[in-house]
């Protein structure tokens, strides 16, 4: 397992780097964002669509919530990009033994109220084209591991063009209350995700018989 090792002057430039790798997008915008428990790590669990993911999560983390970014990748794309590591990033892989080392560690994370633990849940890079998120298991060990009440937020990031040349990122969150049990946030968190797409269906405003489930 690769743990993190924040380095302040690190994580500083950094800003610039996710405004560099953002600038491909004609804007990055947040809907219903609830209020942040300041007394409580914030759980934040995203479908991971793209490389795009990680810079568009440290935005949110740096101008919504205001805490300290914690992520969890794959080992793989820890190596690649090493320097994440400096930035807050931890690796899970998830056909070595030292997998529940890396579960164990996230959980630790969320014993700080300071802290923000960024989760893709589905474990992999997925189009964000299908109608549903699967949630990989790894994430019941890391809810049941927590010893301290934690604030869970859902994330859905979606892309359309439009009337753009470069596409808009629209960010949805959703605060999450229900059972700590995988299957139970699962299904909430597909139901928070198809109303999501409803959404972005609704732009320009098409035909309302087009849009899912009218």
């Amino acid at each position: 397992m690769i743990k993190d090792t924040p380095v302040r002057i690190i994580q500083w430039a950094f800003i610039g780097v996710e405004k560099f790798l953002l600038r491909h997008f004609s804007k990055v915008s947040f809907y219903d964002i609830p209020e942040v428990d300041k007394d409580k790590a914030t759980l934040l669990l995203m479908n991971h669509f793209s490389f795009n993911d990680g810079p568009i999560l440290h935005r949110l983390c740096r101008r919504i919530l205001k805490k300290q970014f914690k992520v969890m990748v794959v080992e793989e794309q820890l190596k690649a990009f090493s320097i994440l590591k400096y930035v807050g990033c931890f690796s899970v892989n998830k056909t070595s033994r030292t997998v529940i080392e890396s579960l164990n560690y996230a959980a630790s994370q969320l014993d700080n109220p300071d802290n923000m633990l960024g989760i893709f849940p589905q474990g992999e890079v997925y189009s964000s084209h299908l109608n549903r998120v699967h949630f990989e298991s790894g994430l019941e060990r890391i809810l049941k591991k927590t010893k301290k009440p934690i604030q869970i937020l859902f994330t859905v990031a979606l892309l359309d063009y439009l009337d753009n040349f470069k596409p808009h990122a629209r960010v949805y969150l959703q605060e999450y209350t229900g059972p700590k049990n995988l299957e139970e946030m699962e299904k909430s968190y597909n139901e928070f995700y198809r109303a999501s797409k409803r959404k972005q269906q609704a732009l320009h405003r098409p035909p309302a018989h087009l849009i899912d489930g009218i």
